[in-house]
């Protein structure tokens, strides 16, 4: 009677043991977001939503010419960043580039950063804009569903006295990081244009860093089409 109290005694730890160890693997499958559908996100304070290259000529390219089709653009501060069918409303800061020539990241999942190298929106050039695609913590970031644009998609920048201005989607590239040409992207160009740029492919825990990112070309369009934010297309 002793041996088998003894065989039940030792069979109840071990089904405990079991138990704990899968309970303490579901917490982290759910905290990873792989169980239960969300997902908590990469990136932090080190991940690079830009590049890690040093901009050479933050400049570079044609220089834009003033076109008569658009009246001149306000010199407010750049206040919000509106793209309808990504689902972004977002507050936007100012970035430039660090001691290194490095661009500078948003500080957070929720802002984004306007670079002011680069031509101030409503302005003849190419207006540039990072986002975090995640954040620890956080899980979907500002420029999630950026990668669910197409070609004709409405982008709209609002300034703080209330000026507006719209830009249609003209093309998606994904780049690898370390190899993107950097100031072609970032450069001037002749028509009013804004470019967004965030994170994708596969990220390195051991850098904090994604290996691609994704980029987002806009043009200008006239004002007088629908508003971005009641368009919701």
């Amino acid at each position: 009677m002793r041996v088998n109290q003894n065989k039940v005694s030792v069979a109840l730890i071990a089904i405990g043991s079991l138990l704990m160890v899968a309970s303490v693997t579901l917490i982290v499958l759910v905290m990873t977001g792989v169980v239960g559908g969300k997902i908590r996100g990469n990136s932090d304070l080190e991940t690079v939503t830009t590049f890690g290259q040093v901009i050479k000529t933050p400049t570079a390219g044609p220089s834009p010419t003033p076109s008569s089709e658009f009246p001149p653009g306000s010199n407010a501060p750049v206040a919000r960043l509106i793209v309808p069918k990504a689902g972004i409303d977002a507050n936007v800061v100012v970035k430039g580039v660090d001691a290194a020539g490095v661009m500078q990241t948003p500080d957070n999942a929720f802002d984004t950063a306007w670079y002011d190298f680069s031509a101030h929106p409503g302005s003849p050039g190419n207006a540039v804009f990072s986002g975090h695609v995640d954040y620890i913590h956080v899980g979907k970031a500002v420029f999630w569903n950026l990668k669910d644009l197409s070609p004709g998609d409405l982008i709209e920048v609002r300034l703080a006295d209330g000026s507006d201005y719209k830009y249609a989607v003209t093309a998606l590239n994904t780049f690898d990081a370390d190899t993107a040409p950097v100031d072609e992207i970032v450069g001037r160009t002749e028509k009013q244009s804004v470019t967004l740029i965030t994170c994708t492919g596969v990220f390195s825990s051991a850098t904090h860093q994604y290996d691609k990112r994704l980029v987002v070309r806009a043009e200008r369009i006239p004002d007088a089409l629908p508003s971005a934010s009641a368009s919701g297309t």
